[in-house]
């Protein structure tokens, strides 16, 4: 399960340092290139509820099959990419098979866990993977091309693939689907379509010189597919259950998930865009300058996972994003004040990742702690669909801020919103869970009756 979910957050980072390797071998066009990033996010993003409602419906274990294989069909695709279209095609591919891997992996994680210290410790060691992926991605790319052609950023997959199939087989026929509703087709079709839809104008318009046409028509398509949505609700199957949307831990982790990608996730990109740009580092050495960031994420993800179950969920996350918050500070001093990587850089990339690996760990802990069993997949999307949503507009913004050519002082300055959007969500998480009663609530063990099951959506 933790091979999958390093495979989803690789392949979401791995390709920034190769777009210009890629741009020059396919021909790319300047817009054209944008997609080969954006089709996987907004995919990725547009796919995850009825990901979710797959898992549940016909079993985690059937769902992680098929999305596997469907990675793996796409990876080779884009490596036997010999065009623009053909590649971004495959790119799609992948990130419709990562919108089904991620729930059908959560679904799987807490169909063999119970709720409390074991199952903290499952996704401790699952978002360590998840989190470290992103680092990663930009390190493994840059070694890629210091040595082979970018082709074999998509090749990379298949072993990765093989070994997770091997691995989970007595997970996957194991898990069946039970008792569970049928999917609600409409109402999650068009749930998907809305999604797809602002995330194509958010990425549109974070584009040097956005095309507002389709700005426009995406915004319409949006609007109408939500519309769509409402009118039907009291007539179809509900996209989530309503006992789900009450579950007050799952609207938290919604919510810092959200500004954990609008923060964190857009770290990378401005960190590589100040790398390459504005120092000159090559794509190896850019790649390499992001280990020690894999390195604190890993550490704090190894601490969420050891003190979730003593310290308050609320605690957790409020330290957590105050920790890389300040880490997001200390780098927009280390490019205002032009010093070297030990001494400016390199203190900032390791706050930051300490707190994103706390925070990564930490708000998966709070959103699926309280989830009824028959929608654990559903849930746990919704978390990661919030993520990516969050992400995407969050990059946009920050995009139009720093303008078409960034200088030092514009990545200053989207550096330190950056720090306030991460800095937002302490205060969000501490108060919504004393709320709900969170940060006082004993943590049940896996030999006790547990108090949590039910509470969090009577």
């Amino acid at each position: 399960m933790a091979g999958a979910q390093l495979l989803v957050a690789l392949d979401f980072s791995i390709i920034y340092v190769a777009l210009p390797d890629i741009g020059t071998s396919l021909h790319f066009s300047a817009v054209a290139l944008q997609w080969i990033v954006s089709a996987y996010a907004i995919f990725f993003a547009g796919f995850l509820l009825l990901g979710g409602q797959l898992a549940d419906a016909f079993g985690a274990g059937r769902v992680y099959l098929t999305a596997q294989l469907l990675f793996a069909a796409s990876s080779i695709g884009a490596a036997l990419s010999s065009s623009a279209a053909i590649l971004i095609a495959a790119r799609v591919g992948q990130g419709v098979a990562a919108a089904l891997l991620v729930p059908a992996t959560l679904g799987l994680l807490s169909a063999a866990y119970p709720a409390g210290p074991e199952r903290d410790r499952a996704v401790s060691v699952w978002g360590t993977t998840g989190a470290v992926g992103l680092a990663l991605g930009v390190t493994a790319g840059g070694g890629i091309l210091a040595v082979t052609s970018w082709q074999w950023i998509f090749w990379i997959n298949l072993p990765i693939v093989a070994v997770c199939l091997l691995a989970a087989g007595d997970a996957v026929r194991s898990t069946t689907a039970g008792a569970r509703a049928p999917v609600a087709t409409t109402a999650t079709l068009s749930a998907c379509a809305a999604v797809v839809a602002m995330v194509l104008a958010f990425t549109e318009l974070s584009r040097a010189q956005p095309a507002f046409p389709v700005v426009a028509a995406a915004l319409a398509v949006a609007i109408l597919a939500g519309g769509l949505l409402t009118l039907s609700r009291n007539r179809l199957r509900p996209l989530v259950p309503r006992p789900l949307l009450g579950v007050r831990t799952l609207q938290v982790a919604c919510l810092v998930a959200a500004l954990y990608m609008a923060s964190f996730g857009a770290e990378f990109y401005l960190v590589t865009l100040y790398l390459q740009e504005v120092r000159d580092y090559s794509a190896l050495a850019a790649g390499m300058a992001f280990l020690p960031l894999a390195g604190a994420i890993t550490v704090g993800n190894t601490v969420a996972g050891r003190v979730a179950g003593r310290l308050p969920l609320g605690r957790l996350l409020s330290m957590a994003f105050l920790t890389g918050a300040a880490g997001l500070l200390v780098l927009a001093l280390a490019v205002s004040t032009e010093g070297g990587y030990v001494p400016g850089i390199l203190p900032g990339l390791l706050l930051s990742g300490l707190g994103q690996g706390m925070a990564f760990t930490g708000m998966f802990i709070t959103g699926t702690r309280d989830l009824p069993p028959a929608s654990n997949a559903t849930g746990s999307a919704l978390v990661t669909t919030a993520q990516y949503i969050g992400g995407s507009i969050g990059l946009a913004l920050l995009v139009l801020l720093h303008g078409e050519q960034p200088t030092a002082p514009d990545l200053i300055r989207t550096l330190c919103v950056t720090a306030v959007i991460a800095a937002a969500a302490a205060p969000s998480a501490l108060l919504l869970l004393i709320r709900t009663g969170r940060e006082s609530a004993p943590v049940s063990r896996p030999d006790q009756p547990s108090q949590h099951r039910t509470g969090g959506h009577r």
